[in-house]
């Protein structure tokens, strides 16, 4: 074999494929004197500067959350901010008052936020990715409200009309919405998942929840056949009063299975530009943390709040990891030029809290 042809065979050879994880820094006890703090002045203030407190708190997570050595940005402006709570304070201040006075003027404006909801979530994506950044070069959403109101309000509009069987495709919906849309700079996702994935976990989701009710009709189904009365009276009144509990108790362990399962099911089906994601969360995991975190915050009646919110971080971020072809200065040198979005973006001030 000649030098010309080891030479073109060398181009060819893709490169290798690198494997970054994600790297939390952040700290209980630094995170307390932030918090604490944004708590403080947020009451004396009535509220205005909870805007200034999310700007702190976003900054100090992306500050504390890198890659290859790099951090990540968050450039919003708590002015902003403080415009959409104030029209969205507003809203809910006009609602109150019209309940008071005349309930039909409090129907009407409750019928008006759910028509306005969809636009809301669209300018909170627009808002929530254009002040992200990380390597001086930002996040995009390119969705369009046209979308998001077929999504969020005529999809929504079919769950009682299907008993509830497009619930997993509306959810499905939803997060195509965001991970098909998302870019960094000038480089845009892609998702390839599809809705059965979404249909398998509800549906084990559901058996588990069955199953959690099962088990309370049969432990109250063996008491009631307790020969003796005393003891049945004593045992129903303790199930009784941990019913709630129990309930609570299942609802954690489907909001976690889902919020794992699905995570790692649309990270793995995205792909932005020659970066692929990996999300490895463990449900049973979450479901133990969560647990302890609502146990921690009640038993310290809310003291331990940053405590909770730095641990779950901690190991969400510790379980999502990027996979990219060569290095990540080649991959930020390709998307460096970003679209001139940056005009219109900037007038977003809607920061309204989503989960997707």
């Amino acid at each position: 074999m000649n030098e010309e042809q080891i030479a073109t065979e060398a181009v060819a050879m893709p490169s290798e494929s690198v494997r970054y994880r994600l790297e939390f820094t952040g700290t209980t006890e630094e995170y307390f004197r932030i918090w604490i703090v944004n708590t403080f002045l947020t009451i004396i203030t009535l509220g205005i500067y909870a805007a200034w407190a999310k700007v702190r708190t976003r900054q100090y997570f992306y500050a504390h959350t890198g890659i290859g050595g790099h951090s990540f940005e968050y450039l919003a402006n708590p002015t902003a901010i403080l415009k959409g709570n104030l029209i969205i304070g507003g809203g809910f201040i006009l609602y109150t008052a019209a309940g008071h006075y005349n309930q039909a003027a409090a129907g009407i404006i409750a019928i008006l936020f759910f028509l306005i909801l969809p636009f809301l979530i669209y300018k909170t994506l627009r808002f929530y990715a254009h002040n992200s950044a990380f390597r001086n070069v930002r996040f995009r959403f390119s969705g369009m409200p046209g979308e998001s109101y077929k999504i969020f309000l005529f999809l929504g509009l079919l769950i009682p009309f299907t008993l509830g069987l497009i619930f997993p495709y509306w959810s499905f919906r939803q997060k195509k919405y965001f991970f098909d849309n998302f870019a960094f700079g000038a480089s845009p996702n892609s998702f390839d998942g599809t809705s059965g994935f979404f249909y398998q976990t509800y549906l084990t989701a559901s058996g588990i929840m069955l199953g959690i009710v099962a088990g309370i009709g049969f432990i109250a189904y063996s008491l009631i056949r307790n020969p003796y009365q005393s003891a049945i009276q004593a045992s129903v009144l303790s199930l009784l009063m941990a019913y709630p509990f129990i309930l609570i108790v299942g609802g954690v362990l489907v909001q976690q299975y889902l919020y794992a399962m699905l995570n790692n099911y649309c990270w793995g089906h995205s792909q932005l530009g020659t970066i692929r994601f990996q999300s490895t969360l463990n449900p049973w995991q979450l479901i133990r943390i969560r647990v302890m975190n609502i146990l921690g915050i009640l038993v310290s009646c809310g003291l331990l709040i940053p405590w909770a919110k730095i641990r779950k971080t901690r190991y969400i971020l510790d379980n999502i990891a990027i996979i990219t072809q060569g290095g990540l200065d080649d991959f930020t040198a390709e998307v460096g030029a970003e679209e001139s979005a940056v005009g219109e973006a900037a007038t977003d001030f809607f920061d309204f809290e989503i989960g997707l």
